[in-house]
């Protein structure tokens, strides 16, 4: 069977641009003999839904948009799209041949909900799991793939699939390597998951910035026995062609080596995608940003230039900066050859949020006059530990979903390049003034790496307070940290959205305000899996040495038992988030694809440890 795989960026809704491109690219397709022409996920709707009360209208013109499709297409053609189903990115596969067009998620679900015979909340439940698509065509049996999850069962439930497509809804994320796709096979699990099932792995890849969430295509095609049968760029539109043979067991031909991932280097070029994408869909073409001589700013600076070119950036020298920062920033935009004004002196020699305030409003004034979008170089340590200070005259912060620590290998990375950026600069970065920081290394660079560990733990591994002392040590230090990301999450507000760089986003952590409580470190036998330990030994002994005993009263908490099961609910609640009839059914959190609510990896990068145990109840 030949595959064929359009990477093509687009722009989400344009949907008769999108159409004669497909279309386009469906007849450079028929011209190489593909039997299957595969499109990306977010070709047509993109990656985030529409608002509630454009829905109907949204779902009205894909409709059309698709109907009109079936006409154009030269050849057999999987185009997916994705809906909002009850406020829940729903994602589906359509196999267009010869005008007939076949949902094959829908289709899949309903015929696994038929053949439970069950009452039909039962049905709806027991097809969830495992309502996975398989379809034949041109002597391949194929499966249809949209999260890790998908993957995780085409494996676990034993499907006769000799190919899964896999259509990713996952954005570029530097704590997932999988989300790099090609780039990462050897860091990823697409290895394993070909292994596991024993059928070819075509990862079909999106391309361009769809509500600041990155696609960095990198589409890729995986022999079962783990060698590369083909793979396209990253950043770029491609037309990908590979034959897959079932009945071949390999060794290919002209198989490819997996790269060696260089994290940096991919989450570098996602930034520049997004960057100049998002620019144009607000509009504008040019970017304003302050050059003051050090980390942020600068690695900003040098970002912005590589996205949009050096004739589209504007920068504004600080006022008033020391001969150190001066020069750093001066010889920035030199090495640059970017557009350099200096800023003129300020008001308020007492006064230092003032004098910023003031060179912020000057900012904004300048990119009012470039007709640009100001930026702000914000990170993700300083939205975290430092907060927003003062006045942000910035609409938008490239670098706030990245942590201070992968911002310094960014300028070090980029320098590999040319050296654009100053030694000077390079060292001119703040570290969180918070207590306990001091002993945790022995460099300002290695506690900057502390901090970072620790808001990764919390942010996005999602781990307690208990176990990253435990990892790590530094109790005070730790506890200091986690205590300043409760205390400013109300003040992050007011900071400016961020390009997406991982698996969560720091406004998705955010303290109901005026919760007193806070989480501490606790040891081990305080925890809650060693109290329900020592509420089974101790039912186990009073089992073993008492008549049986009646039922508590209603309203009555007081038994071992009955402690050992308040306790279990909890535990469900905590670690599932909530309480769901069925194992399978994707929760209020969780949609289809396996992602959460705000369309981000909800089932990412797996927790350390995993969970207690696999339902959502307790034993009992």
């Amino acid at each position: 069977m030949r595959l064929g795989i359009a990477q093509l960026g687009s722009l989400a809704g344009d949907f008769a641009t999108t159409a004669d491109r497909m279309a386009a690219y469906s007849r450079r397709a028929a011209d190489r003999g593909v039997d299957l022409l595969i499109f990306p996920m977010n070709v047509l709707s993109g990656a985030a839904g529409v608002p509630y009360v454009d829905r109907e209208g949204f779902l009205l013109d894909l409709a059309e948009a698709l109907s009109g499709l079936t006409e154009r297409l030269a050849c057999p053609c999987l185009v997916p799209a994705t809906a909002d189903v009850d406020g829940t990115p729903t994602p589906e596969a359509m196999l267009v041949v010869d005008g007939d067009v076949r949902p094959l998620r829908l289709s899949a679900f309903l015929e696994d909900a038929v053949a439970a015979g069950a009452p039909a909340p039962a049905r709806r439940r027991a097809a969830s799991s495992r309502a996975l698509p398989e379809v034949e065509l041109a002597g391949c049996r194929l499966g249809i793939a949209c999260s890790y999850d998908d993957l995780d069962d085409y494996d676990e439930y034993d499907y006769d699939v000799n190919v899964i497509l896999y259509l990713s809804t996952y954005g570029f994320s530097m704590d997932d390597a999988s989300s790099a796709l090609g780039p990462a096979l050897a860091d990823s699990r697409f290895l394993a998951d070909a292994r596991a099932t024993g059928a070819w792995i075509c990862g079909v890849g999106s391309l361009g910035c769809y509500d600041a969430e990155t696609f960095t295509g990198s589409s890729f095609v995986l022999a079962p026995w783990g060698e590369v049968a083909a793979q396209a760029p990253a950043l770029e539109e491609a037309l990908l062609v590979c034959d897959v043979d079932p009945a071949s067991e390999g060794p290919l031909p002209h198989a490819l080596t997996p790269e060696v991932f260089d994290r940096g280097a991919a989450a570098w070029g996602a930034l520049t995608l997004g960057l100049g994408q998002t620019c144009s869909q607000l509009g504008a073409s040019d970017v304003a940003l302050l050059a003051d001589g050090r980390l942020g700013s600068s690695v900003l600076a040098a970002l912005a230039t590589d996205a949009l070119g050096p004739t589209h950036v504007h920068a504004l020298i600080a006022p008033d900066l020391g001969p150190v920062a001066l020069a750093a920033a001066r010889d920035l935009c030199r090495n640059l050859r970017v557009d350099a004004r200096e800023c003129p002196s300020v008001p308020g020699e007492g006064d230092p949020l003032l004098r910023a305030d003031v060179t912020q409003a000057h900012l904004a004034a300048l990119a009012r006059e470039v007709g640009g979008v100001a930026l702000s170089s914000h990170d993700k340590t300083g939205l975290a530990l430092e907060g927003p200070r003062g006045l942000d005259a910035g609409a938008l912060a490239p670098l706030g979903d990245v942590y201070r620590s992968d911002v310094l290998a960014f300028a070090h990375m980029r320098n590999t390049v040319s050296p654009v950026i100053p030694a000077a600069a390079r060292m001119a970065y703040d570290l969180p003034d918070l207590p306990g920081l001091a002993a945790c290394g022995h460099s300002s660079e290695t506690r900057l790496e502390f901090a970072d560990y620790v808001l990764a733990s919390y942010v996005e591994w999602e781990l307690p307070v208990s176990d990253i002392v435990e990892a790590r040590g530094h109790e005070e230090a730790v506890c200091a940290i986690l205590a300043r990301v409760r205390a400013l999450s109300w003040a992050r507000r007011a900071a400016p959205p961020a390009l997406m760089m991982s698996s969560k986003l720091l406004d998705e952590v955010r303290s109901p305000l005026g919760l007193a409580w806070s989480d501490r470190v606790r040891p081990h036998e305080e925890r809650l899996e060693a109290t329900l330990a020592a509420f089974d030994r101790e039912g186990s002994d009073e089992k073993r040495q008492a008549p049986p005993a009646q039922a508590s009263p209603a309203g009555q908490v007081g038994l071992p038992q009955d402690a050992h099961e308040l306790l279990g609910l909890l535990r469900d609640v905590s670690l599932g988030g909530g309480l769901s009839l069925g194992g399978g059914e994707p929760g209020p959190q969780t949609g289809a694809s396996g992602q959460d609510a705000s369309g981000r990896h909800g089932s990412g990068p797996s927790r350390p440890g995993g969970g207690l145990w696999n339902g959502p109840f307790s034993e009992n």
